[in-house]
Protein backbone atom coordinates (compact mmCIF):
# COMPACT_ATOMS: atom_id res chain seq x y z
CA UNK A 1 0.00 0.00 0.00
CA UNK A 2 1.43 3.44 -1.09
CA UNK A 3 1.39 6.20 1.56
CA UNK A 4 0.20 9.42 0.66
CA UNK A 5 2.04 12.49 1.73
CA UNK A 6 0.92 15.85 0.59
CA UNK A 7 3.00 16.05 -2.58
CA UNK A 8 1.67 12.41 -3.64
CA UNK A 9 -1.76 13.30 -2.63
CA UNK A 10 -1.52 16.33 -4.98
CA UNK A 11 -0.25 14.46 -7.65
CA UNK A 12 -3.13 11.83 -7.12
CA UNK A 13 -5.70 14.88 -7.12
CA UNK A 14 -3.93 16.30 -10.43
CA UNK A 15 -4.42 12.94 -12.13
CA UNK A 16 -8.03 12.33 -11.66
CA UNK A 17 -8.66 16.06 -12.10
CA UNK A 18 -7.11 15.37 -15.73
CA UNK A 19 -9.34 12.27 -16.12
CA UNK A 20 -12.29 14.14 -15.37
CA UNK A 21 -11.22 16.37 -17.50
CA UNK A 22 -11.29 14.18 -20.33
CA UNK A 23 -13.78 12.71 -19.89
CA UNK A 24 -15.59 16.01 -19.85
CA UNK A 25 -14.30 16.98 -23.41
CA UNK A 26 -14.93 13.40 -24.70
CA UNK A 27 -18.82 14.91 -23.96
CA UNK A 28 -18.60 17.94 -25.73
CA UNK A 29 -16.55 16.29 -28.53
CA UNK A 30 -19.41 14.21 -28.93
CA UNK A 31 -21.77 16.83 -29.08
CA UNK A 32 -19.62 18.95 -31.08
CA UNK A 33 -19.76 15.90 -33.47
CA UNK A 34 -23.56 15.50 -33.07
CA UNK A 35 -24.35 19.07 -34.53
CA UNK A 36 -21.86 18.69 -37.29
CA UNK A 37 -24.00 15.70 -38.34
CA UNK A 38 -26.92 17.16 -37.81
CA UNK A 39 -25.95 20.02 -40.26
CA UNK A 40 -26.21 17.02 -42.83
CA UNK A 41 -22.21 17.37 -43.04
CA UNK A 42 -20.13 13.79 -43.78
CA UNK A 43 -17.76 12.16 -41.99
CA UNK A 44 -14.60 13.41 -43.42
CA UNK A 45 -16.03 17.22 -43.73
CA UNK A 46 -16.79 16.64 -39.65
CA UNK A 47 -13.40 15.92 -39.11
CA UNK A 48 -11.84 18.35 -41.02
CA UNK A 49 -13.70 21.23 -38.53
CA UNK A 50 -12.96 18.98 -35.59
CA UNK A 51 -9.62 19.11 -36.67
CA UNK A 52 -9.75 15.09 -35.88
CA UNK A 53 -9.85 12.11 -38.11
CA UNK A 54 -12.75 10.78 -40.17
CA UNK A 55 -12.01 7.10 -38.26
CA UNK A 56 -12.93 8.83 -34.96
CA UNK A 57 -15.73 10.82 -35.56
CA UNK A 58 -17.34 7.29 -36.86
CA UNK A 59 -16.35 5.71 -33.54
CA UNK A 60 -18.10 8.58 -32.47
CA UNK A 61 -21.13 8.67 -34.17
CA UNK A 62 -21.51 4.93 -33.65
CA UNK A 63 -21.50 5.64 -29.78
CA UNK A 64 -23.88 8.31 -30.11
CA UNK A 65 -26.21 6.17 -32.09
CA UNK A 66 -25.72 2.80 -29.48
CA UNK A 67 -26.33 5.71 -26.68
CA UNK A 68 -27.98 8.90 -27.38
CA UNK A 69 -28.52 9.70 -24.24
CA UNK A 70 -24.69 10.45 -24.16
CA UNK A 71 -25.65 13.78 -25.93
CA UNK A 72 -28.21 14.76 -22.84
CA UNK A 73 -26.86 17.65 -20.42
CA UNK A 74 -27.49 17.74 -17.04
CA UNK A 75 -26.67 13.94 -16.61
CA UNK A 76 -25.21 13.32 -12.48
CA UNK A 77 -22.39 12.24 -13.84
CA UNK A 78 -21.20 15.25 -16.01
CA UNK A 79 -22.37 17.61 -13.64
CA UNK A 80 -20.00 15.83 -10.51
CA UNK A 81 -17.15 15.23 -13.01
CA UNK A 82 -17.44 19.69 -14.29
CA UNK A 83 -17.75 20.07 -10.28
CA UNK A 84 -14.64 18.18 -10.20
CA UNK A 85 -12.37 19.76 -12.90
CA UNK A 86 -13.59 23.37 -12.52
CA UNK A 87 -13.47 23.25 -7.86
CA UNK A 88 -17.30 24.24 -7.88
CA UNK A 89 -17.50 24.98 -4.73
CA UNK A 90 -19.53 21.39 -2.84
CA UNK A 91 -22.69 23.03 -1.27
CA UNK A 92 -23.25 24.05 -4.90
CA UNK A 93 -22.91 20.55 -6.31
CA UNK A 94 -24.67 18.97 -3.69
CA UNK A 95 -27.55 21.22 -4.05
CA UNK A 96 -27.77 20.17 -7.70
CA UNK A 97 -27.24 16.66 -7.24
CA UNK A 98 -30.55 16.79 -4.51
CA UNK A 99 -32.68 18.36 -7.24
CA UNK A 100 -32.25 15.86 -9.68
CA UNK A 101 -34.93 13.17 -10.42
CA UNK A 102 -32.80 9.61 -10.77
CA UNK A 103 -33.50 6.35 -12.52
CA UNK A 104 -32.93 2.91 -11.83
CA UNK A 105 -30.94 0.87 -13.82
CA UNK A 106 -32.68 -1.61 -16.47
CA UNK A 107 -32.21 -5.28 -18.14
CA UNK A 108 -30.75 -4.35 -21.52
CA UNK A 109 -33.76 -5.42 -24.13
CA UNK A 110 -32.75 -8.52 -26.13
CA UNK A 111 -30.97 -9.53 -27.99
CA UNK A 112 -28.24 -7.29 -25.99
CA UNK A 113 -27.60 -8.70 -22.15
CA UNK A 114 -26.52 -6.94 -18.80
CA UNK A 115 -27.58 -3.71 -17.55
CA UNK A 116 -28.54 -0.68 -18.98
CA UNK A 117 -27.57 2.15 -15.77
CA UNK A 118 -29.41 4.36 -14.35
CA UNK A 119 -28.82 8.24 -13.67
CA UNK A 120 -28.56 6.84 -9.91
CA UNK A 121 -25.46 4.77 -11.09
CA UNK A 122 -23.61 7.46 -12.02
CA UNK A 123 -24.18 8.84 -8.62
CA UNK A 124 -22.61 5.44 -7.05
CA UNK A 125 -20.22 5.36 -9.80
CA UNK A 126 -18.78 9.07 -8.50
CA UNK A 127 -18.15 8.09 -5.20
CA UNK A 128 -16.90 4.70 -6.09
CA UNK A 129 -14.00 6.64 -7.98
CA UNK A 130 -13.75 9.50 -4.77
CA UNK A 131 -15.54 11.71 -6.85
CA UNK A 132 -17.89 12.38 -3.92
CA UNK A 133 -17.14 11.83 -0.20
CA UNK A 134 -18.96 9.65 2.24
CA UNK A 135 -20.66 12.40 3.79
CA UNK A 136 -22.00 13.54 0.14
CA UNK A 137 -23.13 10.56 -0.89
CA UNK A 138 -25.49 10.15 1.66
CA UNK A 139 -26.42 12.94 2.08
CA UNK A 140 -27.68 13.63 -1.63
CA UNK A 141 -28.94 9.64 -0.60
CA UNK A 142 -30.92 10.75 2.17
CA UNK A 143 -32.24 13.87 0.21
CA UNK A 144 -33.22 12.00 -2.81
CA UNK A 145 -34.84 8.90 -0.97
CA UNK A 146 -32.43 6.46 -1.77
Amino acid sequence: MIVMDNDLAALHRGARQRQARQRVDLLDELRAVHNASSRGMNQREIADVLVTSQAKVHRMLKAIERRPDVLSAGAPEEIILRAFVCDTPRVELLERLKSLSYTDGEDAPYPHEGCIPGTWDQVVGAFAQDLLTEREFNEVRAAVGR
